[in-house]
């Protein structure tokens, strides 16, 4: 049998939707635009939309050409790449590159030195931060919790400036309104050395949502056109809820959800052609038993993987969740949904996967479930490798020497390549004997003292004097 020298690669890969479905749901959301459209509550999008040519009625409600549409698809950027607080490239959101980070503005913590559920506090979220820092496989930061020791009003002013200190890794912001979303422009400004070095690093990222169904707020949209007109990054992502803010079919969320985005697109590319822009959106449905959001459903997993692929039809980065679960406390249930979920993650390949850590729905953070979903993020980078098939893996020379009846344990094949395979971290492979003379530690335990370790121990690259007293006093000025 004739072998070959060419590496032959397939990362596994999962797809939901065929190219005439991407392709019908496109349609779909142009029809929504046309026929029914969006109304937007922000005069100065309205006389733009008004001016290119779409069609305005009952004071708000903007009706969109398919052509506006395709001219701003035709300028978004394919690909977008974030630094770190340094500079230094860190984050590629492009195909199917994938990279884990926390979610925003969790109002509860389970604290991991007492067990207690409780509000967040300042010192809580520097801690998340220290722990993002230190983890491997989680490649940026979101704002994690709502600190309720500081004044409301100056909240994401405050934990802008507390994630800029505490690590220097790619940072995603939340900010309730223009002048908020500038003071946090500017905290990074001057981290980054002035707005047009920042423009060149991209080091933050904004999150932001329509109001569904169909419906662009004032505020929302205030932030859209400050982050074009920066040309920094945005995700202008839907949090609809089948069956409540939205039809109760996934694929009608998905046309509902597309409406929301491109109109989002729209007004973003009008305002600075070819700033940055990710796709993304989250169609959750409402578990009508429990009258609770989803995030550990098999459905939910499905529409990401959807939206995942739509991002990439248009030519976009591409948004997305894992490491997230709706049970209460770090248990069997979280960690079976952060399996599910970061798996999806990584064979649907969306760029930007937020949310790890996430508990009872969206309410609740656990640092012990960042850690899990840090250890699930290497096992399934490995996963996704594949198989590399050619001459030199299949070693057949290898198998001839040895032959029938002998062992690889020693050869030198066995001994350069054993590191091939993932080792975990966390998960305990060892007989029961060995794991009972070692500590004999169920997994939660020992990522509860892996998270306190970190704590402990490891402390960011601190940020330069200068930079922390510009930072300090943008803050001062929202205080």
């Amino acid at each position: 049998m004739k072998t070959s020298n060419t590496i032959a690669f397939q990362s596994p890969q999962f797809a939901v939707l065929s190219e005439s479905q991407l392709r019908d749901l496109h349609l779909g959301a142009l029809e929504l635009l046309r026929r029914t459209g969006i109304r937007f509550y922000h005069d100065q999008a309205l006389k733009m939309l008004g001016e290119a040519g779409a069609f305005v009625s009952d004071g708000n409600l903007v009706k969109f050409p398919a052509r506006m549409v395709e001219d701003a698809l035709a300028t978004v950027p394919e690909r977008v790449i974030m630094c770190d607080r340094d500079g230094e490239p860190a984050v590629f959101l492009e195909d199917h590159k994938v990279n884990f980070g926390t979610g925003s503005d969790c109002i509860n913590f389970l604290d991991p030195e007492t067990g207690e559920h409780r509000k967040f506090t300042q010192a809580d979220i520097i801690k998340g931060y220290h722990l993002c820092d230190a983890l491997p496989n989680i490649d940026f930061v979101m704002s994690i919790g709502i600190p309720a020791d500081v004044d409301p009003g100056i909240t994401y002013d405050a934990q802008m400036a507390l994630m800029l200190e505490h690590t220097t890794k790619p940072l995603v912001f939340v900010t309730d309104d223009k002048a908020s979303c500038q003071r946090a422009i500017d905290m990074a400004a001057a981290v980054a050395g002035g707005h047009e070095a920042l423009r060149e690093q991209q080091h933050i990222l904004l999150y932001s949502e329509p109001s569904s169904p169909l419906q662009q707020s004032e505020t929302a949209v205030d932030k859209l056109l400050l982050m074009a007109e920066h040309e920094l990054p945005v995700v202008h992502s839907p949090g609809l809820l089948m069956g409540g803010t939205a039809p109760i079919t996934m694929a009608s969320g998905l046309v509902m959800s597309m409406a929301e985005i491109l109109s989002g697109l729209v007004v973003h590319q009008m305002t600075n052609p070819g700033a940055p822009f990710i796709f993304g959106a989250g169609l959750h449905h409402m578990d009508m038993k429990a009258t609770q959001i989803c995030y550990g459903g098999p459905e939910f997993q499905l529409t990401k993987a959807a939206v995942a692929e739509l991002g990439r039809w248009y030519g976009m980065p591409t948004w997305g969740y894992a490491g997230c679960s709706d049970a209460k406390v770090m248990d069997e249930q979280a960690a079976a949904e952060a399996m599910l979920s970061v798996t999806m993650a990584k064979l649907t390949g969306a760029n930007l996967i937020h949310d790890v850590g996430y508990m009872e729905s969206g309410l609740t953070t656990s640092f012990e479930m960042i850690a899990l979903s840090d250890e699930l993020i290497g096992l399934t980078g490995s996963l996704m490798k594949g198989i590399e098939v050619n001459e030199e893996t299949m070693m057949l020379d290898e198998l001839h020497e040895i032959g029938p009846g002998g062992h690889f344990l020693s050869t030198d094949a066995t001994m350069n390549r054993f590191r091939d395979f993932w080792y975990p971290d966390m998960i305990s492979r060892e007989i029961r004997d060995t794991w009972l003379e070692r500590d004999a530690k169920p997994l939660g335990q020992r990522l509860n003292e892996k998270v306190k370790t970190i704590i402990a121990e490891h402390r960011p690259q601190p940020l330069e004097k200068g930079k922390k007293e510009k930072v300090q006093a943008i803050l001062a000025q929202a205080a």
